[in-house]
């Protein structure tokens, strides 16, 4: 469908890539009588060095007309279509508010066809300023006579792809940033709320263990009722001959059956994983089936 904007004149941010060129080509300067307007070639380096961005400078100004946005700005397009710049600030107007535009459009109509429907344009060199060679710009309709040595251009092509690599970063932070928690993250955090209380439980437990050993030094700690006799709690020795801490088999945290289920039904796979976003946490939540025999579910959480 074509854009639609209100009547009058707004700002917005337009991808580069879809602005199309009015004229049929433009000059390699902003002004034929004085160098002090400066040219394409200078803009561009200004833009790639970061000196210079299209909020410093006036706004390109754009319309629509047969469903395309059109601008009659087209150096400065070009420098920003050639750096690749991506979504950038600019005017819409009104077709018919502004006459350079039907004027500018019928300049570049009796090409159009070479230029790719207005996506490329023509560059005529006035300067002696080596020129870079641009996938913006159509050949068939330039006159450039001195363009980039070979080694100067493969430099100038990857000063291009730096400065994309950097915009691309700025969007993913600014998209980030904008976004807040992922849905995944926010699942993680309330599914440890429900564990919580659990966990706490089961420090109490312990706790109270110790002490009934403490009464009774034959009581068995957590995790090995059950085991044969002589397995619970075996010694093993170090090299040097002196008895190591002793290893014990564990069990997971023992969880209310209730809050279980509630888990169950948030994960009901064991192990499963709750995010698998690129620089999310992750959680995994293994639970016992209805089959493992245990007096109560065991929960086990295991941060990633």
């Amino acid at each position: 469908p074509s854009p639609r904007f209100g009547p009058g004149m707004t700002k917005a941010f337009v991808d580069v890539a879809d602005i199309r060129f009015t004229q049929e080509h433009i000059y390699d300067s902003f002004n034929a009588n004085s160098s002090k307007a400066g040219g394409v070639v200078e803009l561009v380096e200004a833009i790639l060095a970061g000196e210079k961005t299209p909020s410093d400078l006036p706004l390109i100004r754009i319309a629509v007309k047969r469903g395309a946005y059109w601008c009659v700005d087209n150096r400065r397009l070009f420098v920003y279509k050639h750096c690749r710049l991506g979504s950038i600030p600019v005017e819409v107007h009104a077709w018919k508010d502004n006459r350079e535009f039907e004027l500018k459009f019928r300049n570049g109509l009796p090409t159009r066809s070479m230029t790719g429907e207005g996506r490329r344009v023509g560059v005529l060199q006035r300067t002696e300023v080596p020129f870079p060679k641009s996938p913006v710009m159509e050949l068939s309709l330039s006159q450039v006579t001195v363009f980039m040595s070979t080694t100067k251009q493969r430099k100038h092509e990857a000063s291009i792809a730096a400065l994309r690599s950097r915009l691309d970063e700025a969007l993913a932070s600014e998209r980030v940033a904008a976004a807040g928690p992922s849905e995944a993250v926010r699942e993680a955090e309330s599914l440890l709320g429900l564990l919580a209380p659990a966990a706490k439980a089961s420090k109490v437990k312990r706790r109270k263990a110790t002490r009934r050993r403490g009464a009774d030094p034959e009581a068995p700690e957590p995790g090995d009722e059950g085991l044969p006799e002589g397995e619970a709690g075996l010694a093993t020795t170090a090299p040097d001959g002196c008895p190591a801490k002793s290893k014990r088999r564990r069990k997971g945290a023992a969880v209310d059956a209730k809050v279980a289920r509630v888990c169950v039904e948030k994960s009901p796979a064991a192990p499963t994983v709750v995010s698998t976003a690129p620089g999310a946490a992750h959680l995994v939540v293994a639970m016992a089936g209805d089959g493992s025999g245990d007096e109560d579910y065991d929960v086990e959480v295991t941060a990633m």
